[in-house]
């Protein structure tokens, strides 16, 4: 049996004289970055440190800095290269020389890559709309995924250069101006996968173009023109109504006659793109409802009703999309009917303040004429 006291143990482990222990890492901050990471080793006040080495990988693999060590608690920074993504664990040790190594300081942090590129996309596109004068483009995005620092939109101005705008992340709406017409977006949503990752992420940027700018003529100007050889308003069912936003409602209908056509004001001149028509809704495919018209337009309509001061503007024909015969509807008819139909005007054609339909033949053969409600669409700017 034999026994040592505490002296004699403390003079086994210092007879090469006193342990030293440098002052250990007072902070590891660990920043992810693609496929690198960066540590910020906040030191510790001990004057003597000379190095910070950090190991990973079971201890497999290190790094180094030389420390240069000023008054007060100094930082250093290490950048580890070549990393897989994945989570790393980090063991921070300080230097005053060879052998004399601190007290381990741990930190963990998070290396993205490839994996984390595959769950990126680009924000997706709500709407786009413009201006009544067409100068502003304004943009409805859905919403973001997580991290998503900022979007980096291009456009080309009207010089022909390109412009990037930087929108905020988590933006909704974001409106521009001073774009060329029938040019592209190009857009492209940038991450930061943590607050303060050293990289910013991103994947090829969208691109969608630019729609062609359309407003709706404002029905509030619409105006009744009627000329001596046109017909009139009947059974309580005006003009007006054709442009009163009620699409399921009483319409138009007029006085009989072999000859029918009417006129109205649109209150400015355009030049149309499209236009839809309703058909009295209870009627639909049959009786007085139009089933072949022309559409004629004039900037100074002759007061006698003549058609000298008019152009065509287009022949048009109702379509019924089951093809049966009249008095037969399906559900779909019926719904076709009720959205409104179509017909678009060619690019350039003649601008237009007075409207005049010359219809040609209605759906029962009747004596006079019904018609729902109108609505024209126009690719002129407002005048400012």
């Amino acid at each position: 049996m034999s026994s040592c006291t505490k002296e004699d143990a403390y003079k086994k482990i210092t007879k090469d004289g006193e342990i030293y222990y440098p002052g250990r890492a007072d902070t590891v901050l660990v920043h992810g970055g693609n496929n690198r990471i960066k540590l910020q080793v906040v030191l510790g006040n001990d004057p003597l440190i000379t190095k910070v080495r950090a190991f990973w990988n079971n201890h497999a693999d290190s790094t180094e800095v030389d420390v240069v060590k000023t008054t007060g608690k100094d930082t250093v920074d290490l950048l580890i290269n070549n990393l897989s993504q994945g989570t790393y664990s980090f063991d921070v040790y300080t230097y005053t020389g060879p052998k004399a190594k601190s007290i381990v300081k741990q930190g963990t942090g998070m290396v993205y890559g490839d994996n984390y590129l595959k769950v990126l996309s680009n924000r997706t596109l709500k709407t786009l709309s413009y201006s009544l004068d067409g100068s502003k483009l304004f943009i409805d995005w859905n919403s973001p995924l997580e991290g998503e620092k900022s979007i980096e939109l291009k456009y080309t101005t009207e010089t022909g250069t390109t412009q990037t705008v930087v929108i905020p992340g988590g933006s909704l709406k974001t409106e521009i101006s001073g774009f060329k017409n029938g040019t592209k977006l190009i857009y492209k949503s940038i991450f930061l996968p943590e607050p303060k990752a050293i990289d910013e992420f991103s994947i090829t940027p969208s691109e969608v173009a630019l729609p062609v700018f359309e407003r709706e003529v404002d029905k509030a100007n619409f105006k009744v023109y009627s000329l001596p050889t046109d017909v009139r308003d009947n059974w309580g069912w005006l003009m007006e109504y054709l442009w009163n936003k009620n699409y399921d409602g009483t319409g138009f209908a007029s006085t009989e006659g072999p000859s029918q056509w009417f006129t109205f004001d649109m209150g400015e001149s355009v030049s149309i793109s499209r236009f839809r028509t309703w058909q009295a809704a209870d009627r639909i495919f049959r009786a007085e409802n139009v089933k072949k018209f022309e559409i004629w337009g004039s900037n100074n309509p002759a007061s006698d009703g003549s058609w000298a001061s008019w152009t065509k503007l287009a022949e048009c024909q109702s379509i019924k999309p089951s093809g049966l015969p009249v008095g037969q509807t399906t559900e779909g008819d019926i719904n076709y009917a009720k959205a409104g139909e179509e017909f678009k005007l060619p690019p350039g054609t003649p601008k237009a303040r007075y409207i005049r339909i010359k219809v040609l033949d209605t759906w029962g053969g009747g004596t006079f004429i019904t018609m729902g409600e109108l609505t024209f669409w126009t690719s002129d700017r407002v005048s400012k």
